[in-house]
């Protein structure tokens, strides 16, 4: 009798699922929004962006991958991107990789990379960019009244005539 309830059971279970027929492709999943909440006294370290930094030209151009990793601050007088604080944690902000012809080549300009940020700009709740020139290591932004989130980072950094873009937004629909 057990057999024939177990078979009975087996049966039914491979007529429903035979029945259910295929499964529905699922979408994916919308890519995650980049949002830094204003919350008052809170601070965090960016995602690291990558760009190809040059300057000169020929055979003797100096070449690199730059990797930058800036800390954020959310602080009475408003929203801080930083990207120094000291001599010894340089190499957490700016990681060289890819140097051509090699570090010992390194140019003035980026031997204290801190100095080679050129100009932030920062968007509040989808917002258009607000632009600021560094202050030494960081870059201050008044938010808007009633502003909730910083939505966009944008950092141009190397030289003057071609510097690097590194952005931290949403991906666009």
């Amino acid at each position: 009798m057990r057999s024939f309830v177990s078979g009975l059971l087996l049966a039914s279970v491979v007529l429903v699922s035979a029945c259910s027929g295929p499964k529905a492709p699922e979408t994916p999943a919308a890519p995650a929004a980049f949002t830094i909440p204003l919350n008052p006294n809170t601070n965090g370290v960016l995602e690291s962006r990558s760009a190809r930094i040059t300057l000169g030209k020929g055979p003797q151009a100096y070449s690199a991958d730059v990797a930058m990793t800036p800390s954020w601050w959310v602080a009475s007088d408003g929203f801080k991107i930083v990207w120094f604080s000291g001599m010894s944690q340089t190499k957490r902000y700016f990681q060289f990789s890819g140097e051509t012809p090699g570090e010992a080549a390194r140019p003035k300009l980026l031997k204290s990379p801190e100095e080679a940020v050129r100009e932030v700009k920062v968007a509040f709740d989808g917002g258009p960019p607000v632009a600021v020139r560094p202050e030494a290591t960081r870059a201050v932004f008044k938010p808007p009244p009633g502003a909730k989130a910083v939505t966009s980072v944008e950092i141009a950094f190397g030289p003057a005539d071609a510097p690097g873009l590194y952005a931290w937004k949403s991906p666009s629909p």
